[in-house]
């Protein structure tokens, strides 16, 4: 009489050999979502930029980029010649902006930076515990307000 199902022997190996591949799986996993928090935030960023010019060009008007804000470290976009916010972005949680302190990018009527130089920013991961090589980036606004993103060393 032949018997149906598994032996508590097979049950074991089997359960040994997935506990091992979620062991090797954990640590990838972790840095996998730490990396894709990088990336939005570092998106998020971006778009902060973007929308300032999109506004700047559409408004035919001057507008500013300011933050973190000493109050609550978010970030503001207001038009330049009366002050009025035009839209609030939530605080950057993974990165911190260099350089530091409050940091002002103005976009004429033609989206251009209004600057005497192009700025730069690094973005440096706050966790000193993960590898600045993969998360530290560098964004770059050209005179003409092209935005450029880029891996920036430690």
């Amino acid at each position: 009489m032949s018997q149906k199902g598994f032996t508590l022997i097979e049950l074991m190996i089997t359960l040994v050999v997935l506990a091992v591949l979620i062991g090797l799986a954990a640590p990838n996993l972790s840095q996998l979502l730490r990396d894709n928090r990088a990336t939005a935030e570092l998106n998020t960023f971006a778009g902060m930029l973007n929308y300032a010019r999109r506004e700047a060009v559409q408004g035919a008007q001057t507008v500013r980029l300011e933050g973190p804000l000493v109050a609550d470290g978010s970030w503001q976009v207001l038009r330049d010649r009366d002050s009025l916010e035009l839209r609030r972005f939530a605080p950057l949680s993974s990165f911190v902006v260099d350089p530091a302190g409050q940091q002002s990018i103005l976009f004429d009527v033609q989206g251009r930076l209004v600057s005497a130089a192009k700025v730069t920013f690094d973005l440096v991961v706050k966790d000193s515990s993960i590898a600045c090589t993969v998360f530290n980036r560098s964004i770059s606004i050209e005179l003409s307000g092209a935005i450029s993103l880029k891996k920036a060393g430690c």
